[in-house]
């Protein structure tokens, strides 16, 4: 329904910025409003292999991104995301969003109001932010307590109904018990396999339903019931 609904898409400044902010927490586990509201252009690269093209997101604890103490908690992932062709390429609607954002600085900033994709200088408030998953759902009439943990929810129980491996989503998602397995490596086979679980369902695709974003309860995938993160 995000989709059909037109709040997913590119038709104008808040349609693309929803787009970004979802698939931000979809596919790479994203979730709290720190981790969105400290977000830089810089933290996205763009590129092109033999695969096809691809988004890489770098963690604010990864040592190639100059970051303090005070961001240890936040997460420390360097994903590579493989992007799928069409409409709805993600890599195509990331490159527009940061085209749009001069590829620098603050990652969420207000839209400006008018027939072209523009967005200002200021930072989206905090305020905002968290209530960004919750904006969009309700615009698309989807009913269920949303939240931006809702996102990175999606993006564990997506992969865990695909049948990928713990280790896997814990890859994917940044879930802190992943620290222990940190040296395993991950193969381009595997990288292809989570990309395309987690990329926009096809155009060609009966309509979305409530079953593309998780609300607030219980996952399977979580079964103690405990908050992992």
């Amino acid at each position: 329904m995000l989709w059909s609904s037109g709040v997913f898409g590119q038709s104008n400044s808040t349609t693309l910025q929803y787009t970004v902010f979802y698939y931000a927490c979809k596919m790479f586990g994203l979730r709290g409003r720190d981790e969105h509201r400290n977000l830089q252009c810089s933290q996205f690269e763009l590129g092109e292999d033999g695969k096809g093209k691809y988004i890489r997101f770098i963690g604010r604890n990864n040592k190639t991104f100059n970051g303090g103490l005070a961001h240890m908690k936040i997460s420390n992932n360097d994903i590579k995301h493989c992007s799928n062709d069409g409409p709805r390429c993600m890599y195509n609607i990331f490159e527009t969003y940061l085209n749009m954002l001069g590829n620098d600085g603050c990652f969420y900033r207000k839209p400006l109001v008018g027939n072209t994709i523009r967005y200002g200088k200021q930072p989206l408030g905090v305020n905002k932010l968290e209530g960004l998953m919750k904006e969009m759902c309700q615009k698309a009439g989807l009913t269920g307590n949303y939240t931006n943990h809702s996102g990175k929810r999606t993006c564990a129980t997506a992969l865990y109904k695909a049948g990928l491996d713990e280790q896997t989503i814990m890859d994917r998602t940044g879930h802190r018990s992943s620290a222990v397995r940190a040296y395993k490596s991950k193969t381009d086979e595997i990288e292809q396999k989570v990309s395309s679980v987690l990329n926009p369902p096809s155009i060609d695709t009966v309509s979305v339903t409530h079953n593309e974003l998780e609300v607030e309860e219980p996952l399977e995938v979580y079964k103690t019931g405990t908050s992992q993160h």
